[in-house]
């Protein structure tokens, strides 16, 4: 139904994250990456790609842009996985801390989140044996359950005697290519709210 609704335009790609896209092509099969567009797939070229962020993200550039916008983009594309100033989710590292006004570090991070991954928020796959598939992070294992930590559902606790397969993926749970969904003012004002130092406003509705 979903794929349908993608298809005909009563649902928008844009509204389907590249997480749930994954678990959904293991589930409802190529139907849905024929519809939903390629999941996997990061830039064509990383070193252009770079290039051409690092041009973009100028300190002047930064500075004249707005974070409080920045903050509304960034509670709709990352907040459900990382937290910031005390708010979001706990599926991926806390940014508030992060070297997150190094523009190299950001951008290593957006663009090839893949490339390298703490241990901690390594992507886990479960299928259990009613057909169920289950993605997220380990968050605890004991000898007879385990813990997924999983996005939008926080700790779901599997038996292990009805886990079917258990697998760990190469692939961030961070979608590649994030900033291709956004225009480079966006990219901009996310960057604004990322440099902050302390919580800003929400624009006004």
């Amino acid at each position: 139904m979903l794929t349908e609704a993608i298809k005909s335009g009563d649902i928008s790609r844009e509204e389907v994250p590249a997480y749930v896209a994954r678990q959904l092509r293991r589930v409802v099969g190529s139907g849905f990456v024929e519809v939903w567009g390629p999941i996997d797939d990061g830039p064509s070229d990383d070193d252009e790609a770079f290039e051409a962020y690092r041009t973009l993200l100028t300190p002047e550039a930064i500075a004249a842009a707005d974070p409080s916008n920045g903050r509304r983009l960034y509670e709709r594309t990352c907040a459900v996985c990382h937290v910031m100033y005390d708010e979001g989710g706990i599926i991926g590292p806390d940014l508030t801390g992060s070297n997150r006004t190094d523009i190299e570090y950001l951008l290593s991070n957006v663009l090839t989140p893949s490339e390298e991954i703490q241990d901690d928020y390594r992507m886990v796959i479960v299928t259990m044996r009613d057909g169920r598939t289950l993605i997220g992070n380990v968050s605890n294992e004991t000898e007879r359950q385990l813990t997924l930590r999983i996005v939008g559902r926080g700790d779901v606790a599997l038996e292990k005697s009805e886990i079917q397969s258990r697998e760990v993926s190469a692939n961030s749970l961070m979608p590649e290519g994030l900033f291709r969904t956004l225009t480079d003012e966006e990219v901009l004002d996310i960057t604004s709210y990322l440099h902050t130092s302390e919580q800003v406003a929400l624009p006004d509705q």
